[in-house]
């Protein structure tokens, strides 16, 4: 309802009283009923829109990709004698874009005519959502009274996670390669090690027994060896509402596969946990793409928590092959860092990705040297985090 208007309508009705009781006449009259019409009949106008408005939505298929435009098209009809003069279109406009077309902008639709918009549609996060238009909100012809018009049958899309590729990890990448080194470079008597030969890997070259035998020495590899990488993703979910689960958790998933991604293109072995009880190990193009079809249905669940998968895996004594942990997580609490203490006795390299909205995004050190934490916002790109 327009107040300044229906303030004006109200003065005029006032005075079309004053002149019936003082002057009478048939132009009071009539101007008396005119303005007591007026209202009554904006309302049927609008009500009349309402019944006969048509509209039609689509896109070219329910998957879509996060980040990436699909086709979008909506069609408004009008197969009446009688012009919808005021038409504005809202959209679910917290999760997806709609290029093109401009949420709030009134449209005028002739008799027996229609509105045909083919615009790009993009989805923000991964998930399970509505799309489009949301509702209209249909005026009057004079802008008295206004009605929204919810859709009743809205687009309902399915989000895949996007596939963001890292060609090099900065602060991970070197905590790894230097657990890697300070492991080669040991000269303990329990290490062995022999001469190089051709075709050895230069990586498990121990420069500190080169040097002291004055020739190139690589160390033997033993069973226990640490190898590969822990990914571990905290399952709870920490909100009741999709406006507030739905940003972290797309992040967190995001995160968890451009790692993966990264970590297999480059021969590292890597072992995901998403959940208790499940593991993946990515170390080739399929095993990602398990893990990719495990994540665009993952469902984050309030009564699970990051203690419960850590259990399963302290149960079997899994770390302690590792050379590195990463966990991503949305909070770091102190009974976290302690179930983190308790699992990591052999003091493993490990890095924190916490998901949320800090206002900070630089690397900071827990209490203890083999921890780093790292801050990642909702909306933040990954190529600038890692």
């Amino acid at each position: 309802m327009n107040t300044k208007r229906f303030s004006l309508l109200i003065i005029a009705f006032i005075l079309s009283l004053v002149g019936i009781s003082f002057y009478g006449g048939a132009i009071t009259y009539v101007f008396f009923w005119t303005v007591v019409l007026i209202p009554v009949v904006c309302i049927l106008y609008i009500i009349f829109v309402v019944m006969s408005l048509k509209i039609y939505q689509r896109t070219d298929g329910r998957d879509m990709v996060c980040g990436s435009p699909s086709e979008f098209y909506i069609t408004l009809q009008n197969e009446t004698w009688f012009s919808f003069s005021s038409l504005r279109l809202c959209f679910y406009s917290s999760f997806s874009t709609i290029t093109g077309l401009h949420e709030g902008v009134c449209l005028e639709l002739p008799p027996h005519s229609s509105l045909l918009q083919r615009t790009g549609l993009v989805c923000r996060y991964r998930g399970q959502y509505d799309v489009g238009v949301k509702k209209i909100i249909v005026e009057d012809f004079l802008g008295l009274f206004s009605y929204e018009y919810r859709i009743r049958e809205p687009l309902n899309v399915i989000v895949s996670p996007a596939m963001i590729l890292i060609t090099e990890l900065r602060d991970s990448e070197n905590a790894l390669a230097s657990n890697r080194d300070s492991y080669t470079n040991r000269t303990e008597p329990d290490i062995p090690v022999r001469e190089y030969a051709p075709g050895d890997d230069i990586r498990i070259l121990n420069w500190k027994a080169s040097a002291s035998m004055q020739q190139l020495m690589v160390r033997e590899k033993k069973s226990e060896e640490k190898n590969g990488i822990a990914i571990i993703m905290e399952p709870k979910r920490h909100a009741g509402s999709i406006e507030e689960y739905l940003p972290p958790e797309n992040k967190m998933t995001e995160l968890l596969l451009a790692l993966s991604l990264y970590y297999m293109e480059n021969n590292i072995p890597a072992d995901v946990f998403t959940a208790p009880g499940q593991k993946i190990n990515v170390t080739d193009p399929e095993a990602f793409d398990s893990l990719y079809g495990l994540i665009r249905t993952y469902r984050f669940e309030e009564s699970l928590s990051l203690k419960d998968v850590l259990a399963g895996i302290y149960e079997k004594s899994a770390f302690a092959r590792y050379k590195m942990l990463i966990f991503i997580l949305q909070e770091y609490t102190a009974d976290t860092s302690g179930w983190i203490e308790r699992i990591n006795t052999d003091h493993i390299p490990t890095r924190i990705y916490i998901v949320g909205d800090k206002g900070q995004y630089t690397a900071d050190t827990d209490d203890r040297r083999e921890i780093s934490i790292v801050h990642v916002g909702t909306e933040s790109p990954l190529e600038d985090i890692l």
